[in-house]
């Protein structure tokens, strides 16, 4: 995971302090501000608790979506009497970069309702993917051209006052889902609260083998397969959960859920391209605020290009279905065992039986005797012969050891 944010920064313009002026002071004053050319903004700092964006401020009015719109004077510029004219570029700040013109252009980004991450003046993942956003939403450059670059003709663009409006405006916190240019908006009463590169389903079909969170807090591991598609239409946040969860769809970092399984939600890697099994996924350190600033009810619309999101309406996911090719993992090593052991206590069974021939012997001595003593080896034979059956069924008992191993 790049640049795991420690919070976020939003900027709001200076306001000038009030003080008495003549009418010629006032008129010179007015044409010092339009002489001088720049956005300008301060960063206001959340504390490190827990990632939760509520606290900060949102950026200046103008409203940020789809459609580049100039803003008004009244809300978006404000004059710094003691600022200098912001120096030009004159080269280009990519990523692995460092220093005060990153540090700057972090601070621009953050004015205009980008997130960059840290603004510290280092040009890391996080910021290379609020560029991104910038490049497509701003500038209207395709996902696939963008480069994530700022050259001095962006940065002169960037230190523009320029604004851009939602696509809808049902009130209150709204979530907009650009899948074209892969950017997300969070509005608040038609306010940018955010924006964000986003990476959503990237439209293959696959199969897997997954383990999942139950609900009862077990694990099950399942074969599955599905169709990586992020569907357009309005749906509502329904359900959060906080923290990592492992899901069929993967593993998410602080989803909020809007259809079915689908959510918006946190991950490691958020590509410049579609890449998720169907869910929006967002930068790490945009996710460590997200379920702070949305609720359960706001409303989502997700624009797929092709049709306006109202034409589908609550169009559902499409769900997994089990893996016909997959294989629960093996139990043949605890069969092999018990054979084994039958085996072995088989083969020790014969011994038992020769004690039983080597008694038989004992009569012949007798024969050399008195007719008087021809009744004791009858005797003798009859003992042995007694005998013998006994220590032949001890010796065949074993025979019946199937019973053994249970």
């Amino acid at each position: 995971m790049d640049d795991l944010d420690r919070g976020w920064r939003t900027h709001r313009g200076h306001e000038p302090p009030e003080s008495p002026l003549s009418r010629r002071q006032l008129l010179l004053a007015g044409a010092a501000v339009v002489g001088t050319v720049g956005f300008w903004a301060t960063s206001t700092k959340r504390g490190d608790g827990g990632g939760s964006g509520a606290e900060s401020t949102p950026p200046p009015s103008a409203s940020v979506g789809a459609d580049v719109v100039p803003p008004s004077s009244s809300t978006t510029v404000a004059s710094v009497p003691d600022a200098a004219p912001t120096p030009e570029l004159d080269h280009d700040l990519a990523k692995g970069m460092a220093g005060a013109e990153v540090q700057a252009m972090q601070a621009l980004l953050a004015g205009a309702g980008f997130d960059p991450g840290p603004i510290d003046g280092i040009f890391g993942g996080a910021t290379i993917r609020s560029v991104w956003a910038y490049e497509k939403l701003v500038l209207g450059t395709p996902r696939e051209q963008m480069r994530g670059v700022v050259t001095p003709e962006i940065w002169r663009r960037m230190n523009e006052p320029l604004g851009v409006g939602p696509r809808r405006t049902p009130g209150g916190t709204h979530l907009e889902v650009y899948l074209p240019e892969q950017v997300a908006v969070i509005f608040e009463s038609g306010a940018v609260r955010v924006i964000s590169h986003v990476s959503s389903g990237e439209g293959v079909t696959w199969c897997d083998e997954v383990e999942i969170d139950n609900d009862d807090g077990t694990t099950s591991v399942v074969g599955i397969c599905g169709q990586s598609i992020t569907p357009g239409g309005v749906y509502h946040f329904e359900r959060k959960v906080e923290g990592w969860r492992k899901a069929k769809l993967g593993r998410l970092y602080n989803p909020v859920y809007f259809n079915f399984g689908i959510a918006i939600h946190g991950a490691g890697n958020v590509p410049d391209h579609p890449a998720s099994r169907g869910c929006v996924r967002f930068p790490m350190h945009i996710a460590e605020y997200l379920q702070d600033i949305v609720s359960i009810g706001d409303a989502v619309y997700v624009f797929d290009g092709v049709e306006e999101p109202e034409v589908y309406g609550a169009q559902p996911m499409i769900f997994d279905y089990p893996d016909p090719d997959w294989v629960p993992p093996s139990t043949t090593s605890t069969t092999t065992t018990t054979t084994t052991t039958t085996t072995t206590t088989t083969t020790t069974t014969p011994p038992a039986t020769p004690p039983a021939t080597t008694a038989a012997p004992t009569p012949s001595t007798s024969p050399s005797t008195s007719p008087s003593t021809t009744a004791s080896p009858a005797a003798t034979t009859a003992t042995t012969t007694t005998t013998a059956p006994a220590q032949s069924t001890v010796a065949l008992s074993p025979t019946t050891t199937a019973a053994a191993p249970s």
